[in-house]
């Protein structure tokens, strides 16, 4: 799995999104029992979700990550591991590994591993909630040319701007993505401070695959969503979202 540590004082900056949140929120006030966050980052879903007073454990392989989630404080009870074999000690009424952490798993092996490891951490008839990107076949195709470099976003800060460039690669028949990240941060008077390169490798899951392996790990599908309203999954969502039950 890739290693975060590098990037873990940029995540809070690149990924300030919370129109996810609802969606989690609502499950977490339906299922009952505690919440576990697997893949959690720095708690962007983990912290308001504790906030809430729901029982939050989150499980993260970032020591740095774990760390800068520690410092915002709450209710959260972290636990620094891997997601494919990570023991919190208690079992879950919901799971969450939302914002392409299950993409990081880059082998079959692997997200079966964690699927399994998930499903061992759930009371029965407890809810797993997966939501990866919903990648469009245009999206994974070269350009002309071959792979060229884009600008992803840029975010302003207090003290001047983020800017993230990238450059990836899909290979189909592994179907993984290979990415390296250029980040560039300026301070007030749009002056280059600091730069950095960082390589992410993720592997691009589709509906049917994603299906077959929660049933391989004996799970029941109980909902297929391509959003965070609850709208069909379709070949033009940008999310899905797989939820599952133990039997």
């Amino acid at each position: 799995m890739p290693e975060y540590d590098p990037v873990a004082d940029l995540y809070d900056l690149e990924y300030t999104h919370d129109y996810d949140l609802p969606f989690w929120l609502a499950l977490a006030g339906r299922e009952a029992g505690p919440v576990v966050e697997w893949g959690a980052g720095t708690g962007r879903l983990a912290v308001p979700l504790a906030a809430t007073g729901h029982d939050v454990t989150a499980v993260e392989l970032s020591g740095e990550m774990v760390g800068r989630g520690r410092e915002k404080g709450g209710a959260v009870g972290w636990v620094a591991g891997d997601i494919r074999d990570a023991k919190p000690g208690r079992r879950f009424g919901l799971a969450v590994c939302a914002f392409n952490s299950f993409l990081c798993l880059t082998s079959p092996d692997d997200a079966l591993a964690f699927l399994r490891n998930a499903r061992e951490h759930l009371v029965s008839g407890g809810l797993l909630g997966i939501e990866v990107s919903a990648f469009s076949p245009d999206e994974l195709v070269d350009p002309p040319g071959g792979p060229q470099l884009r600008h992803d976003l840029t975010r302003p800060l207090p003290d001047g701007r983020l800017d993230r460039f990238s450059v990836s690669r899909y290979d189909a028949a592994s179907q993984l993505l290979q990415m390296r990240l250029f980040y560039e941060r300026y301070g007030p008077s749009n002056v280059l401070e600091s730069k950095r390169a960082h390589d992410l490798t993720i592997r691009i899951t589709g509906r049917d695959e994603l299906l077959l392996m929660m049933r391989l790990a004996e799970f029941e599908v109980e909902a297929v969503y391509g959003g965070f309203e609850g709208e069909p999954f379709t070949s033009a969502s940008d999310h899905l979202i797989v939820l599952a039950r133990r039997g």
